[in-house]
C-alpha cells in the first residue's frame, strides 16, 4: 500500500487540519469539470491557490470551493467575461476587507442576509 502524501502547510501535533478535498472531489461538490478548475486557477490566481501535496496534487479546502463557486456564478450564471468577474471578485474583496468582523454569529448572519436581498433587489 502507498504511504500517505503529506501536505505542504504546516500542522501542529495531534491537531486536525481544515477537511481538504481533491480536484476529482471538488469537481464532484460543485459540478465544475476539472479542466475548467485547472484553467481558471492560471486566470483567477489572486483568489484560486491550491495546497499541494508532496506528489504535487491540488488539495481544496472550503474557502476554495467558495471560491470556485462564486466564479462559476459569475461566468457561468451571470455570463460576465473572465476580466469581469475578476472586476466583480476585486470589488467584494474590497468590501471585505474594509467591514469590520463580527464576534456575534446573530449579527453575521444579520449582515449577510441582509447584504443578499439588496443583491436581490438591486437585480429586480
Amino acid at each position: 500500500m502507498k504511504s500517505e502524501e503529506t501536505l505542504s502547510m504546516p500542522r501542529t501535533r495531534g491537531s486536525r487540519g481544515p477537511k481538504l478535498f481533491s480536484i476529482g472531489q471538488v469537481h464532484a461538490i460543485t459540478g465544475i469539470p476539472k479542466p475548467t478548475i485547472r484553467y481558471w486557477e492560471k486566470e483567477f490566481e489572486d483568489y484560486l491557490e491550491p495546497l499541494r501535496t508532496t506528489g504535487n496534487q491540488r488539495r481544496y479546502d472550503d474557502k476554495s470551493i467558495a471560491d470556485l463557486e462564486k466564479i462559476n456564478y459569475l461566468v457561468k450564471v451571470q455570463g460576465s467575461t473572465l476580466d469581469g468577474a475578476r472586476r466583480k471578485l476585486d470589488m467584494l474583496k474590497k468590501i471585505d476587507t474594509t467591514r469590520p468582523a463580527a464576534s456575534d454569529p446573530l449579527a453575521e448572519l444579520a449582515r449577510a442576509m441582509s447584504d443578499y436581498l439588496l443583491k436581490k433587489l438591486s437585480r429586480d
